[in-house]
């Protein structure tokens, strides 16, 4: 049994593939509900242009993160493409489950799979992914839509690679499937799974 069960806080991790839409629905769903904030996890990439320290991610040098992991400061990390670290911070997650936050999250497959089964009782996992009728369909849109938005920090056949070996595998894994095929439509979809789960676990999401 989970140790975590008494945690008023929750967490909702976002999983699917990369132009599935992931970060459109959390911003929207942030900026409709300012309880709702998103999870920091710590990495070793540079900041973007719209991103703020603390905000997205915790941003750290190579050496500071291979000091956290020493320091047992993760509870999970892993290097997702060359050079570039990502992994999450163990005290900032049970401090915010503790103090009974809402939070939103863009966690890749294994960073989700241990957040999950560590606070077992305070993770909902939602998969966001398109349509289509079988695996090379999906992976079309996909392509389609992050050459489309000619996003320079995409390495594309990578990202379709890591979608087909390992995020669309893992949506069985997952409590609620999202269908992006249309942004609003996703949107609302998503914003009336979590005000369930709000409702389920005695939670307002109103704004403190």
């Amino acid at each position: 049994m989970s140790s975590t069960k008494r945690l008023p806080g929750v967490i909702f991790v976002m999983i699917g593939p990369g132009g599935a839409g992931k970060n459109a629905i959390m911003k929207a769903l942030m900026a409709d509900n300012p309880a709702i904030r998103q999870l920091a996890t710590a990495t070793t990439r540079q900041m973007r242009g719209d991103e703020e320290q603390g905000r997205e991610h915790l941003f750290v040098s190579r050496r500071r993160f291979e000091a956290m992991i020493a320091a047992g400061e993760l509870l999970e990390f892993q290097e997702v493409t060359p050079g570039r670290y990502y992994g999450i911070p163990r005290q900032t997650i049970a401090a915010g489950l503790a103090a009974g936050e809402i939070r939103i999250a863009d966690i890749e497959v294994i960073g989700a799979s241990i957040l999950a089964e560590t606070f077992a009782d305070n993770v909902v996992q939602i998969f966001v992914t398109v349509s289509g009728a079988n695996t090379a369909e999906q992976l079309a849109v996909l392509e389609g839509r992050m050459r489309d938005r000619a996003d320079p920090y995409t390495d594309i056949d990578q990202r379709l690679q890591r979608a087909k070996q390992l995020e669309f595998p893992y949506q069985s894994h997952c409590d609620y499937l999202v269908v992006n095929d249309s942004l609003p439509a996703a949107i609302a979809r998503t914003k009336n799974i979590i005000q369930q789960e709000l409702l389920a676990r005695h939670l307002t999401g109103a704004p403190k």
